[in-house]
């Protein structure tokens, strides 16, 4: 649990009642099949405890976070790999960023995933993967911000220029990215020493 965490700011205009504790829990298993088949499963729920009349902005309260793969070793090499993910619904949305805000928002989102590994040997294997993000309306999850490759979302602000869907006019806030799908490939070698 994470105790008084401010997602505002310190700002003394802002409601000092938008302070509140975090906490989340998740379940998980993975199975192999005989067939060499590996299921893995997860499900996560997230809660931020604030003032009921302050939920209308609370995007960290999630009930239904969940993740699938499926792994199916081809040869004594080769496995192919595939993954789902879901991001369910909040009960707010600060409209920060990249939407007006408000109740009940439509920001789920989809992952999906395909990935082919090669082991050389026990220490280096060859990779190829794809990854897509379906964002619902009002979502704005994006690829790359886990450490590998580029973040291609554009949620944060920048000094660009760029028509802002939430104002109707153009800002230098930099784009407001949200909706839509983010697609992104990799490939490399994986040495583990």
């Amino acid at each position: 649990m994470h105790k008084n965490v401010n997602r505002t700011s310190d700002l003394p205009n802002l409601d000092p009642r938008d302070v509140g504790d975090e906490s989340a829990y998740k379940v998980g298993g993975q199975y192999v099949f005989p067939t060499k088949t590996t299921l893995s499963a997860l499900w996560e729920r997230t809660k931020r405890k604030i003032p009921s009349d302050l939920e209308f902005q609370n995007e960290r309260t999630r009930n239904n976070a969940t993740w699938l793969a499926l792994t199916q070793v081809l040869t004594e090499k080769d496995s192919v790999s595939f993954g789902w993910g879901h991001a369910g619904s909040t009960p707010g949305d600060p409209g920060q960023h990249n939407t007006t805000g408000g109740p009940n928002p439509d920001n789920s989102a989809n992952l999906y995933s395909l990935a082919w590994r090669h082991a050389i040997d026990k220490a280096i294997t060859l990779y190829v993967d794809y990854a897509m993000t379906a964002n619902h309306r009002d979502a704005h999850y994006d690829l790359g911000a886990g450490g590998h490759g580029v973040t291609t979302d554009c949620h944060d602000s920048t000094p660009m220029a760029a028509f802002d869907a939430t104002t109707g006019g153009v800002t230098n806030t930099g784009p407001h990215c949200f909706d839509g799908k983010l697609q992104g490939v990799s490939a490399g070698v994986n040495y583990k020493f």
